[in-house]
């Protein structure tokens, strides 16, 4: 079975981030849902397109409360607008718009005369607009969120009779909406947050769904009242019945208010926003409202339709189910769905039965007769908020004595009862509560970081109760809590407390509501007759751009005011007797605002084009000089204050003061060769205390400036110049530097003298330097011969690591000593000369030639002759190892031969030998081998 559940969104309004609207969207009953969204926000800018700041101006809290309990009585009225588009008016038909349209207020203002709203809350339509046509500024879409800013500003354009405007705008959609896209979803309506009486954003819009469409606009209108959902950020439950639950559901098919409404609600009265409901109403004659039920004039079956789509009809099965309670509608098959409505007030459950309040009675009957409420007995009263100043405790009753049902009224009168407790004055030195507040979130995390958190007051007074701290050593401050503790005061200067949120009035008797205020004397609920009030004006003209003295107010004084006569440029200045200023001292202006002076808190106000103003209701601790830093013409500044009578005998007792000039001398430049020092003159209180200038007759000024001072010779003195450049750069060195005798006559001329004349000992002129160890170094020995005569060739040295003292021998160290250094090359390539060039040759071969051997040997030789290729190139350029065989004995064995250039030479025990051939310049040579026949 479907059924109903509103869930709640926050959306962000682009441009203006603190601006919170809140949407209701239906989804399945059973399924669990919570979204809660608690944000804090600083100050919002000066200038809104929502929010004017001339919207509703802010007023005493006590004019409020005679206001809002005057016109409780009679009952408070919300001027409504309601606006139906052209898809509304298409859906019901042009001839029945209207009458559905205030058929669903009817039922809508019956919500909020319900008695547990706890406020006479009066819903007036004072007009009733039909879009038959597009407007130009408002588009009407599917996108609630789009839609809702179009109509709120198109809304704010509109005049009533005599240019009065509504106090709320009410935009009612025959479409489907959706909070966040231009198609259909679940939305069903829109609103922002505490929007009610606002110009800018007292509106809301809201999808038409038949006559629930009553439930969403008390929904949505309660937003704007500045209700959120129960559960979500309060201690109340998400009960079934409550109007401003997050499911949308009846309690035994009634509606009401939860406590956290009523709570809202309360304090939504009791704001300055809220004051546009105490109007009286001009409501429209010319629409006719119904006098009829809604379920008269439209049947259960119609409700069906609208909730259900057209094939929707009364369920006819029997399921037992009380329609009155809860509307149960058949569209197909053997199961019938709900969304958990009740049936509206009339509708037929029976023959001759009707639905009232819940219940299905006989037809014409009223049904149950109003319960009105009664309260219960008060509880006791909590635990005090603080051990002192300004403590709270409170009582609570319920509203349960019955609780008021069928439509009778809430209980009358507040449900919870305040008082002050514990109202003696702290300890000294005790931490103010308010900054015990701010500190309780150094140890939490804040956007990522941690900061150390000290109060921010300068607040606008309606947010005097909510906890604004400022990082210190940072220029931001933050909401880091939407209320103080109870019993906190609201501003340092006041003693009134807050007190759930709000700032309530404390008298001077410390009672919580007491209208009791202290005298100009500052006795509570006094006369004025145990003081005295002194005032004056101060009309002296004087020379510009100066501080001077107004009045000297003593310590005890009380209702102090200084104000000008009229606006000028200058400025109101204060301090103390010794000069130290407290406000616009040293030609520094601050800014208007409360300043803690002399123990008591200054309202200072600097408003554009009016006077300045300075205002206390003291007591001081201490005397204070109101000063003026005059700019031009004074136009004149008034002042008064009390004292106490007691006080006054002192001051009648005062001793006439002597005021002189004295000039004061700055210290001289120079002790001896002509200095300088700075003469000014001051006023002096009987040559005592330096006071103020304008306390002195200005003509017997004395003349200031620079003058001369200690204009004689500085005694003779050792000067010395700077160490000259050190002989060596290690191992020990030398240094040398210049140092004279001289004497200082003015502070351009300088003498010279001989040594004896100073008396000092003479400071030393040579002194050794760099006397550390020189590094190691590499040293190199002498080039070897190169390894060839001619061509390239190779040549070495030896290469050592050695110790560098100057003057000390050389001592050879392993290379890893000299590791951090370049190590100088060991070995290099030469050359002396260019060798000759060769040419490519080789041997060339004839055949052999036998021939006889010659006389005295035996045996037959071949020969050959072994020409050159290149005839003037030497046999011996030619490789020697493949030197060919020239000469083969044919008959004898063991014959040796050599040839050279002399002959040939036969040489025995030689088989067979291969010649050696001598270089020779003959252009062919004969090589000789012997012969073996045999082979």
């Amino acid at each position: 079975t479907n059924k109903q559940k509103n869930t709640i969104k926050s959306f962000w309004e682009k441009n203006t981030p603190y601006l919170c609207y809140m949407s209701i969207e239906y989804e399945t009953a059973l399924e669990a849902h919570t979204f809660q969204m608690n944000v804090y926000m600083p100050k919002p800018p000066e200038e809104d397109i929502f929010i004017l700041p001339d919207e509703y101006k802010f007023i005493p809290r006590n004019k409020r409360a005679v206001l809002m309990k005057n016109k409780a009585s009679q009952g408070l009225n919300v001027e409504t607008l309601v606006v139906v588009d052209r898809k509304m008016m298409d859906n019901h038909g042009h001839e029945n718009i209207t009458t559905y349209v205030l058929t669903v207020l009817n039922m809508v203002s019956s919500l909020f005369k319900d008695g547990t709203i706890g406020g006479n809350i009066n819903i007036v339509i004072v007009g009733l607009v039909l879009l038959d046509e597009e407007q130009n500024g408002l588009v009407i879409n599917h996108h609630a969120d789009h839609t809702l800013n179009s109509f709120c500003h198109w809304q704010s354009t509109l005049g009533g009779r005599e240019g009065r405007h509504h106090d709320h705008a009410i935009l009612l959609t025959g479409l489907d909406i959706c909070s966040w896209k231009n198609e259909p979803c679940d939305t069903l309506g829109f609103a922002p947050i505490s929007g009610m009486c606002s110009k800018y954003r007292s509106c809301t819009i809201n999808e038409d769904t038949g006559l629930g469409l009553a439930f969403t606009i008390a929904h949505e209108s309660g937003h704007n009242f500045g209700m959120v959902h129960d559960g979500e950020g309060n201690v109340c439950k998400k009960s079934e019945g409550n109007i401003m639950s997050p499911t949308l559901a009846g309690h035994n098919g009634v509606f009401s208010w939860s406590a956290c409404s009523r709570q809202y609600l309360s304090r939504f009265l009791n704001s300055a926003q809220a004051l546009c409901l105490s109007d009286e109403p001009r409501a429209i004659t010319e629409y006719q409202y119904p006098e009829k039920l809604p379920g008269e004039l439209y049947d259960a079956d119609t409700q069906c339709k609208w909730q259900f789509g057209e094939k929707a009809k009364l369920c006819t099965l029997d399921f037992k189910k009380d329609i009155c309670k809860a509307l149960w509608c058949h569209r197909v098959g053997r199961k019938c769905e709900t969304k958990f409505m009740p049936a509206a007030e009339g509708s037929a459950c029976g023959p001759d039965m009707w639905c009232r309040r819940g219940q299905c009675v006989k037809q014409g009957d009223e049904g149950p007769r109003p319960q009105h409420g009664h309260w219960s007995e008060w509880s006791s009263w909590s635990t005090c908020s603080r051990s002192c100043e300004s403590g709270v405790t409170y009582r609570e009753r319920q509203c349960s004595n019955p609780r008021p049902a069928y439509g009778g009224k809430f209980c009358e009168g507040s449900s919870r009862s305040y008082k002050l407790c514990n109202t003696d004055d702290c300890p000294r030195n005790t931490i103010d509560y308010r900054a015990q507040q701010c500190a309780e979130f150094n140890g939490k995390q804040f956007r990522g970081w941690y900061y150390t958190w000290r109060p921010y007051t300068r607040v606008d007074d309606q947010d005097l109760c909510k906890l604004y701290c400022f990082a210190e050593g940072y220029d931001f401050f933050f909401a880091l809590a939407s209320k103080v503790k109870d019993g906190t005061l609201c501003s340092p200067d006041s003693s009134n407390v807050c007190i759930d949120g709000l700032c309530e009035r404390v008298g001077c008797d410390r009672v919580l509501g007491s209208t009791a205020v202290p005298d100009a004397c500052g006795v509570c609920k006094g006369d004025n007759s145990t003081c005295k009030i002194y005032k004056g004006q101060y009309t002296k003209q004087h020379f510009t751009n100066q501080y001077y003295a107004v009045i000297t107010i003593p310590a005890g004084a009380r209702s102090i005011r200084v104000i000008e006569l009229n606006s000028s440029s200058s400025y109101l200045a204060v301090r103390d007797t010794h000069r130290r200023y407290y406000l616009n001292g040293h030609w520094t202006v601050d800014w208007p605002g409360r300043h803690p002076i002399a123990g008591a808190i200054f309202e200072y106000k600097r408003p554009y084009n009016r006077p300045e103003s300075l205002i206390s209701a003291g007591p001081t601790n201490e005397t204070l000089v109101i000063e003026v830093l005059l700019q031009g013409w004074n136009p004149g500044v008034h002042w008064e204050y009390t004292l106490k009578k007691a006080d006054e005998k002192l001051m009648k007792n005062r001793i006439k003061h002597n005021y002189t000039w004295a000039i004061i001398r700055s210290q001289c430049s120079a002790t001896c060769a002509g200095g300088q020092m700075n003469t000014k003159s001051a006023c002096y209180k009987d040559l005592k205390v330096q006071v103020n200038v304008s306390y002195c007759n200005p003509r017997s000024r004395p003349a200031t400036g620079l003058m001369p001072c200690n204009t004689q010779p500085c005694p003779p003195s050792w000067s010395v110049g700077e160490w000259g450049v050190c002989s060596r750069s290690c191992g020990g060195g030398e240094q040398t530097r210049q140092v004279q005798c001289v004497q200082r006559t003015s502070q351009t001329d300088v003498d010279t003298l001989a040594d004896s004349r100073c008396a000092q000992p003479s400071p030393v002129r040579k002194q050794t330097c760099n006397t550390h160890s020189c590094p190691p170094v590499w040293t190199t020995g002498s080039w070897s011969q190169c390894s060839r005569k001619c061509g390239n060739g190779l040549k070495k040295r030896t290469v050592l690591c050695v110790s560098s003292n100057p003057g000390a021998q050389a001592h050879t160290l392993p290379d890893s000593k000299c590791a951090g250094l370049p190590k100088p090359a060991g070995q290099d390539s030469c050359f002396i000369r260019r060798c000759q060039k060769q040419r490519k040759v080789q041997w060339f071969v004839s055949t052999w030639q036998e021939e006889e051997c010659r006389q005295g040997q035996s045996g037959v030789w071949r020969k050959r002759n072994l020409p050159l290729a290149v005839p003037s190139i030497s046999n011996l350029q030619c490789p020697r190892p493949a030197i060919p065989t020239s000469v083969h004995n044919l008959r004898r064995k063991n014959l040796h031969v050599r040839i050279t250039s002399a002959g040939v030479t036969w040489c025995p025990n030689m088989e067979s030998a291969t010649t050696s051939s001598m270089a020779s310049s003959a252009a062919s040579h004969v090589q000789i081998q012997t012969y073996n026949p045999k082979t």
